[in-house]
This record gives structure tokens, C-alpha cells and sequence, in this order.
């Protein structure tokens, strides 16, 4: 073999490689990326997922695309997200009700919370109760008293069974002596729906998410706001005192959230390209403006230290819902 026919045999296996590669480096993502929200538009979980899909639209090639697949509290859209081909094209809003209380609780499910990879903790959500601005009840304590009384059959609003909301409202009950049946609890495929409810009359109360219901808790909206389960008072509703200012400390720092996470075993990949997009809003002022706007409070964290939180969170409320009786079996 010349010397010439060898340079170009040679030249061409290296091209081959760099292009080979150079596809395998780029490979991630090579379609759409379907972000699973598994409730409702409108929702803290939607809004987080919408926010998302728009602040990291430059750090890929092909855009994120939010799908709404709402239905049993989150576990319709979840088993969609954990029985998908772990690719890293199909990934999940983990929100605390889908992935944190119902494999806390339900038993009978199909997945369980470690059957996923954590990307990253978004957000957090704070949970204000509220009932309709023109309600007898003006203080936490004074709906307390009405629901002790049982002069009415009181109800709640929740997004779905067994999320945060709900569980909420059950501590509520059980902080006075309550049982878990002294008020009804109403639950609707989205925080939207429960929000209107409370609105139309259907309900008397609800411990909803503020980034659903912060457009009627300003000048000119609808509802009151009686407490917010945050440690501090929050400046978008500065004049609404924290459960521990209103009489009941066992419901401070109970708190919605958002994590990214995936099927278990999408490639390292992936896994880097979206451990370093979510870094990066942290210095993104629209990202961190949205999330604020939206009642939420940005809360990034990295996969591990979002794995142990949710694992974390999962025992805490295996622990509660056993006190309270809610474990699904």
C-alpha cells in the first residue's frame, strides 16, 4: 500500500470518528421533548412546566413541549411518564402530590417515587387557605370555631385526592380535634377548578396553592385569604398573617413543590445537559420573575440533593398519613 493511499485511509477513519463523535455529543435531544404535567391547566404544576419550557428554549435544539395529562390526582399522567421508554424525551413535572403523597399513602399504585430520575428541584409552593371575600369567616380561627360547631355541613376544595392541598385541609381539621369527616373534601382535576369552586359557592374552603389562586387575592379578586403556611408573611399578600401568627403552628413550612425528574435509566447525557440548563436559572431574571409572578418561590437544587428531598418528604408524609388514618393499602 503507498504512502498516499494510506494517508487518505487514515484521514478518513479519523473524519469518520469526529462526525461519529461529534452525532453522539449532539445526539441529546434528537426529537421534541414531551414534559408530562399530570394536572390540569392553570395549576401550579402547569405553570412550572410552562415557565420551564420557555426558559430553556435556547439550550436545545428541539423545543420542550408541555402535555397536560391530568387525571387521579397526578397518578394518570405520572404511570404515562414512568412506563415511557427512558430516552430522556418524555420527562415529568414530579410534583409533591404525584410523586411525594400519593406513593406516600396509596399502595396500590403502579409506581413508586424512586422509580424516576430526579433532574432537578424547581420551585416551591406556598399554601394559603381561603374562602369567598364575601364569607362570615374573616380569621383562621373563626372558620375553626364555625367547622367545631358543625352548625353547617362544611366541604373543601382540593386538586385531586391525596395531594398536598388535601392533606393540608386534614391537618387543618385534626389541629382542632377534629376527625378527618368534619368537612367534606371536594376534589377537582386542577387547582383552577378548585379555585372556582370556592368562588361559585360550592365550597367553603381550600388550602390552594398560591400561584393559583394570587389573581384573586389582589385589589378587585374575589377571594380572602385567611393565612399562608410560609414562616413569614409573603410581600405579593403582605397583610395576610402566617398560620403560626394565626393560632395554628402545625401547618408552618407545609409547602407545594416542583421537580423535574424522568424515567429511570435515560442516559448520563441527558442527564448533564439538563443538570446544566437548570443551573443556569439561577441567573435567569425572567425564569426567577415568572416563578415569583406565578406565587411560587424558585428553589433550585441539584439531582442528588432533589433526590434526598423527595425522599425526605416521602417519609414525612408515610408518617402523617398513618396518624391520620389515610394510608391506602
Amino acid at each position: 500500500m503507498s504512502f498516499h493511499k494510506f494517508l487518505v485511509m487514515t484521514l478518513a477513519a479519523v473524519f469518520t470518528f469526529c462526525a461519529t463523535a461529534s452525532t453522539t455529543l449532539a445526539a441529546y435531544p434528537r426529537t421534541a421533548i414531551n414534559l408530562i404535567c399530570p394536572f390540569g391547566a392553570g395549576g401550579a404544576g402547569d405553570l412550572s412546566a410552562r415557565i420551564l419550557s420557555i426558559a430553556v428554549k435556547n439550550d436545545f435544539d428541539k423545543p420542550v413541549v408541555v402535555v397536560n395529562r391530568p387525571g387521579a390526582a397526578g397518578v394518570v399522567g405520572t404511570t404515562v411518564a414512568a412506563q415511557s421508554k427512558p430516552d430522556g424525551h418524555t420527562l415529568l413535572i414530579g410534583r409533591v402530590a404525584n410523586v411525594g403523597i400519593i406513593p406516600a399513602l396509596n399502595k396500590t399504585i403502579s409506581y413508586k417515587w424512586d422509580d424516576f430520575t430526579y433532574l432537578g428541584l424547581l420551585d416551591v409552593n406556598p399554601l394559603v387557605f381561603v374562602v369567598r371575600k364575601d364569607s362570615p369567616y374573616k380569621t383562621l380561627q373563626e372558620l375553626a370555631d364555625a367547622i367545631k360547631a358543625q352548625k353547617e355541613d362544611f366541604s373543601f376544595a382540593c386538586a385531586g385526592a391525596l395531594n398536598i392541598q388535601e392533606l393540608t385541609s386534614y391537618m387543618f381539621l385534626h389541629s382542632f380535634g377534629m376527625g378527618k369527616n368534619a368537612a367534606t373534601s371536594v376534589p377537582f382535576p386542577s387547582d383552577a377548578a378548585g379555585k372556582n369552586a370556592i368562588l361559585g359557592g360550592h365550597t367553603h374552603f381550600g388550602a390552594l396553592n398560591l400561584s393559583a389562586c394570587i389573581d384573586q387575592l389582589v385589589e378587585g379578586g374575589n377571594l380572602r385569604a385567611l393565612a399562608v403556611t410560609t414562616d413569614s408573611r409573603l410581600d405579593v399578600i403582605p397583610d395576610v398573617p402566617t398560620v403560626r401568627e394565626a393560632g395554628f403552628p402545625q401547618l408552618e413550612n407545609i409547602l407545594g413543590w416542583n421537580t423535574l425528574c424522568a424515567p429511570k435509566g435515560i442516559p448520563q447525557e441527558a442527564i448533564d445537559k439538563w443538570e446544566v440548563a437548570l443551573a443556569k436559572l439561577k441567573d435567569n431574571k425572567s425564569w426567577n420573575d415568572s416563578v415569583k409572578a406565578s406565587g411560587s418561590i424558585p428553589y433550585l437544587r441539584g439531582p442528588q440533593e432533589t433526590t434526598e428531598f423527595v425522599r425526605n418528604q416521602v417519609a414525612i408524609f408515610s408518617k402523617l398519613g398513618a396518624e391520620l388514618g389515610l394510608m391506602i393499602q
